[in-house]
C-alpha cells in the first residue's frame, strides 16, 4: 500500500448512513477521500483538505457479484451527477456519493421510498448475515446441554470450555441486539413516515458499543484458550487454525474480485463464489483429522501434557507391546503413605491433572504400577470444589452411580457419614469405591481390593477439606 492510499476497517452497519456520511466528510477533511468500499474496509486516496458532503443512498437491485455497475445503476448515477453528486465508490446496492457544492441538492426526497430501499437492501445483506450468525451459537446448544448433563464436573471446572460458552452467548447477544435494534429502527420510522416525517436516525453510539465488546470478547476468549494449561500442546494448532481461516477469508475475497474483474455474470459469479466456500469448508473438515495427526506424530503438537518417559510393556505369549506414558507429579496421597513397598520394578506413574475455572477446580490423580509382574493395586481419587451450592449438588448427583438401574450387580450402599466427618456418603461394592459429600467439595477414591481401615483414614484425612 502506497502512501498515497490508505485503508480501515469499517465499523458501522449497512443503514447507519448518516454517521458513515459523517465519518467519511472528517476523512475528507484530512485530506483523504473516498475511492473504494468492500465488505470490510474503506479504500481512500490522498487529496487536499476540503469540504466535502457524503451521502449513502441504497439501489437494491445491485448486487455485490454484479461485474460493474448495472444499466439502471447508470442511470441512477446520472441522475445523481445532475443534482451535484459524483459516485465516489459502490458496493453492491450501497451507492457512496459525494459533492465539493456548500448545499446540494438532496437526492432521496421521498421519505417512504428511502426507507423501503433500506428495508429491501438490508433483507437481503444485514438481516440474512445477522440471522446466521444468531443460529451458529443455536446449532452449539446441544454441544453444551450434553457436557452439563453428562460430565458438570468436567465442564465447570475447564476454563477453556466455559470460555467457548461465554463465547457463543456473546455471537448471540450481539447479533440478535443488532436485529432488534434494527427492527426498532424500521417500526420507529415506519412510524415516523406514515405522519410525514423522516425515518428515524440509527443508533450509532449503541452498535458502535456492542461491535466494539463482541471484538473484545473474541480477543478475550482467543487468550482464554492460547493461555488455557491443558491445551498447552495444541497452541501450534491453534496458530495453524487461525492463518488457515483467515487465508480462506482472504482468498475468497480475492477470488469474488478476481471473477468480478473477469466480467462473470451476476449469477456466474455467485455460483463459483458458493463453490469456493463449499470447497474450502469440506476441505478443512475432511483434511484437519490428517492434519492434526500429521503435525502430532511430527512432534509439532501433543494430546494433553508431555509425559516425563515411556515405559514399553511386554506380555508373554502375546505378539504385541504396550507403551505407556510416565509421570512423576505430586499426589496428596501415594501407595508408599499406604504401607506398600514401591520398588523401581513396578514402575509406577504418579499423575495428577488438575482443571480450574472461576467456577470450579477438578483435580484427578492416579498412582498405577505398569510393570508386568508387580502386584501393587491402583490407586485412584479425585476431588472437586466449587463455592456454588447448586453446582455442587448437580455434579454430586451426575457422580453418584445409578443404584436404581435395572440388575446392577454392584449395588450403591449409603454409609453413616459421621465417622468420614462427610454430610453424604456412598460405597460401591464390587469396586470399593466410595464416595463422599463435604461442603463445597466432592471427594471419591478406589484402592484395587479390600482396602484396611487405615489406609481408609490415610486416604480421607489427605483428600477431606
Amino acid at each position: 500500500m502506497s502512501r498515497d492510499t490508505k485503508r480501515e476497517l469499517c465499523w458501522y452497519q449497512f443503514d447507519d448512513t448518516e454517521a458513515i456520511a459523517r465519518h467519511l466528510e472528517k476523512m475528507a477533511g484530512r485530506g483523504w477521500l473516498l475511492e473504494g468500499v468492500d465488505n470490510w474496509l474503506f479504500t481512500y486516496r490522498r487529496a487536499e483538505p476540503e469540504q466535502v458532503k457524503y451521502t449513502v443512498t441504497f439501489f437494491p437491485e445491485a448486487s455485490v457479484f454484479d461485474p460493474a455497475i448495472t444499466e439502471g445503476q447508470e442511470t441512477y448515477v446520472d441522475y445523481c451527477r445532475a443534482a451535484g453528486w459524483e459516485l465516489a465508490a459502490a458496493y453492491g446496492p450501497l451507492q457512496y456519493f459525494r459533492s465539493t457544492r456548500p448545499d446540494p441538492t438532496p437526492i432521496e426526497t421521498d421519505e417512504a421510498v428511502k426507507l423501503s430501499a433500506i428495508r429491501r437492501t438490508m433483507r437481503k445483506t444485514a438481516v440474512f448475515s445477522y440471522g446466521l450468525l444468531l443460529a451458529l451459537p443455536l446449532l452449539c446448544v446441544p454441544l453444551f446441554l450434553n457436557w452439563f448433563r453428562h460430565d458438570p464436573m468436567d465442564f465447570f471446572s475447564s476454563t477453556s470450555k466455559l470460555a467457548t460458552l461465554t463465547l457463543m452467548a456473546g455471537i448471540a447477544l450481539f447479533a440478535a441486539g443488532i436485529l432488534l435494534d434494527y427492527l426498532i429502527w424500521v417500526l420507529c420510522s415506519k412510524r415516523a413516515v406514515a405522519r410525514g416525517g423522516t425515518c428515524a436516525r440509527p443508533h450509532t453510539r449503541f452498535r458502535l458499543g456492542l461491535s466494539a465488546v463482541a471484538m473484545a470478547l473474541c480477543a478475550a476468549v482467543l487468550a482464554v484458550l492460547f493461555l488455557d494449561p491443558p491445551l498447552a500442546g495444541m497452541r501450534p494448532l491453534l496458530i495453524i487454525l487461525l492463518l488457515l481461516y483467515g487465508g480462506i477469508m482472504l482468498l475468497g475475497r480475492w477470488v469474488l474480485r478476481h471473477l468480478k474483474k473477469r466480467g462473470t455474470s451476476r449469477g456466474g459469479t455467485k455460483g463459483l463464489y458458493f463453490a469456493f466456500a463449499l470447497a474450502a469448508g469440506v476441505a478443512v473438515g475432511v483434511g484437519m483429522p490428517f492434519l492434526t495427526g500429521a503435525l502430532n506424530g511430527a512432534g509439532v503438537i501433543h494430546m494433553g501434557r508431555k509425559p516425563v518417559e515411556t515405559y514399553t510393556k511386554t506380555y508373554e505369549n502375546v505378539p504385541w507391546t504396550i507403551t505407556r506414558d510416565v509421570f512423576y507429579d505430586d499426589l496428596p496421597v501415594t501407595l508408599e503413605d499406604l504401607g506398600y513397598a514401591v520398588t523401581p520394578e513396578d514402575h509406577c506413574t504418579y499423575e495428577a491433572e488438575v482443571s480450574r475455572s472461576p467456577l470450579a477446580v477438578h483435580a484427578q490423580y492416579t498412582q498405577d504400577a505398569l510393570g508386568t509382574d508387580s502386584e501393587l493395586p491402583p490407586l485412584t481419587y479425585q476431588t472437586y470444589d466449587t463455592r456454588w451450592p447448586w453446582l455442587l449438588e448437580r455434579s454430586w448427583e451426575k457422580l453418584l452411580p445409578d443404584d436404581k438401574a435395572p440388575y446392577d450387580p454392584w449395588p450403591l450402599q449409603r454409609m453413616e457419614p459421621a465417622p468420614w466427618g462427610a454430610e453424604e456418603a456412598y460405597r460401591e461394592f464390587g469396586y470399593a469405591s466410595y464416595y463422599l459429600l463435604y461442603p463445597g467439595r466432592i471427594v471419591t477414591f478406589r484402592l484395587g481390593g479390600e482396602p484396611a481401615p487405615e489406609q481408609l483414614d490415610a486416604i480421607v484425612r489427605a483428600l477431606r477439606p
